[in-house]
């Protein structure tokens, strides 16, 4: 993603957050998907910045990483690599940390990519988009969101 459009994005976020208190109401949490998640995934979708996971090295490291510690740190019910960003539908297994995991998964895969490509310095944008499924309705829906993904190659 742009360094400009990321700095945008992040002073506009942290004003809409300094005016919009929490506990966010429906109507708050509406918005921000609106003004915030929803902007993100269009620009991921359009292929913003240098798409480097479109070469197959870098795709199979980060799919080859995912599936590593898969029924034995987590349970990797899905995830698809596109060309400038991830999606994983995982679940933590007893005593593991997700937010951990997704340190490491991104750590590792940068300095094999970094290593792979010939640089060196930061790989994955700062932002992540965590999301805690807490229905079947709910996990349906990210279900369908990476078929989608997968089906588009975005």
């Amino acid at each position: 993603m742009p360094r400009e459009r990321v700095m945008r994005w992040l002073r506009e976020r942290d004003e809409w957050l300094t005016t919009h208190p929490e506990p966010h109401g429906l109507a708050d949490r509406a918005e921000y998907d609106r003004l915030f998640s929803a902007r993100w995934e269009q620009w991921l979708d359009e292929s913003h910045g240098e798409c480097l996971l479109a070469r197959s090295c870098c795709k199979a490291l980060v799919e080859n990483s995912l599936r590593h510690y898969d029924e034995e740190h987590y349970r990797l019910e899905d995830f698809v690599v596109a060309a400038n960003h991830v999606h994983v539908l995982a679940a933590p297994a007893h005593g593991y940390d997700l937010s951990r995991t997704l340190k490491d998964w991104k750590s590792f895969t940068a300095h094999g990519i970094n290593k792979l490509l010939g640089r060196s310095g930061t790989f994955w944008q700062k932002e992540c988009f965590d999301h805690i499924v807490r229905s079947a309705d709910e996990l349906g829906r990210f279900r369908a969101y990476l078929r989608n993904h997968a089906a588009y190659g975005t």
